[in-house]
């Protein structure tokens, strides 16, 4: 079927054209809202500036294709595979990807907000300046992607995969990523206020001069993390694990350390006001130079730690 006879088919009132072949097919800035294309093969179609509102995508090949700016909102993408497809400032909000293959998709700018991403896949896909508020990024892979300067302000990423994607200067506030794999991320610059990183795995991960205040960090993996300068005032981190973390200049005023690891962390220079390290451990820890409370370091282990200049190792 070629872009004309579609066409005339829909302007007619048809609406099913569920499992046609429309590889390579030009229906730019058409308008095929409310259709179905239910398990059609789109492959390498141009559908650039197309209205897709409410369509049913469910199985759809629409791999390389081009949806430059196209209007897919609400659309149904169960199941659909979008691997290679420029997605460019396309507005995607409240459509079904479930399940939906867009490995190395390109999404710049896009509007994912409150989409259903569960269980895609998005590895190593470009989500630069992307929109994804409230979406439902649980067990999704987003591994080798990039998210810089994306908004995903309470996104729910539980058990999310995240290898060595790019997050520098993203907007996480308040996301939910309990338990998922950030490891050797670079989160740099980015504003994870109130975010919950509970139990994450955040293993060499780059956090350098990020927004962590408030943040739930409990028994997160942020071994080898890179955390300079990083603002974690009021953060939990109970029995999170930072072995040889860098937390240079960082400043965790108010932070929960009940039993957090720091063996071996750098915290010279950092704010540790009103931080009670009682129960945290501290052996071979830098605290050279940083700021901490008096009473709280007299009352800690602090066997094999470099302490602030002037300060006493108790006896």
């Amino acid at each position: 079927m070629n872009a004309q006879e579609l066409l005339q088919r829909y302007a007619a009132g048809e609406r099913d054209f569920n499992t046609t072949d429309l590889s390579g097919i030009q229906l730019r800035e058409a308008d095929l809202s409310g259709s179905s294309l239910k398990n059609a093969i789109l492959f390498e179609a141009d559908l650039s500036g197309a209205n897709l509102i409410d369509v049913n995508l469910n199985g759809v090949i629409l791999r390389q294709a081009n949806l430059t700016e196209v209007c897919l909102a609400g659309a149904k993408l169960a199941g659909a595979n979008l691997s290679e497809t420029k997605l460019i400032k396309a507005d995607l909000s409240g459509a079904n990807l479930w399940r939906a293959v867009l490995r190395r998709s390109i999404l710049h700018g896009a509007n994912l907000n409150r989409a259903n991403l569960h269980e895609a896949d998005l590895t190593e896909a470009i989500l630069t300046q992307t929109t994804l508020n409230g979406a439902d990024l649980t067990h999704t892979n987003l591994s080798g992607a990039n998210l810089t300067g994306a908004n995903l302000r309470w996104v729910n990423g539980a058990e999310a995969k995240l290898v060595r994607s790019q997050l520098r200067g993203a907007d996480l506030e308040r996301a939910n990523f309990s338990k998922a794999i950030f490891v050797e991320a670079d989160l740099g610059r980015a504003n994870l206020s109130a975010a919950n990183f509970s139990g994450a795995n955040l293993d060499c991960a780059s956090l350098d001069g990020a927004n962590l205040t408030g943040a739930n960090l409990t028994q997160a993996n942020l071994i080898n993390a890179k955390l300079m300068l990083a603002s974690m005032r009021g953060a939990k981190l109970d029995k999170a694990e930072l072995t040889h973390s860098n937390l240079t200049e960082a400043d965790l005023s108010w932070a929960s350390l009940r039993g957090t690891n720091l063996s071996a962390a750098t915290l010279h220079k950092a704010v540790l006001a009103d931080v009670d390290l009682r129960t945290a451990i501290l052996r071979g820890a830098d605290l050279s130079d940083a700021w901490v409370d008096l009473i709280s370091v007299s009352e800690a282990n602090l066997a094999w730690v470099t302490l602030p200049s002037g300060l006493q190792r108790p006896e």
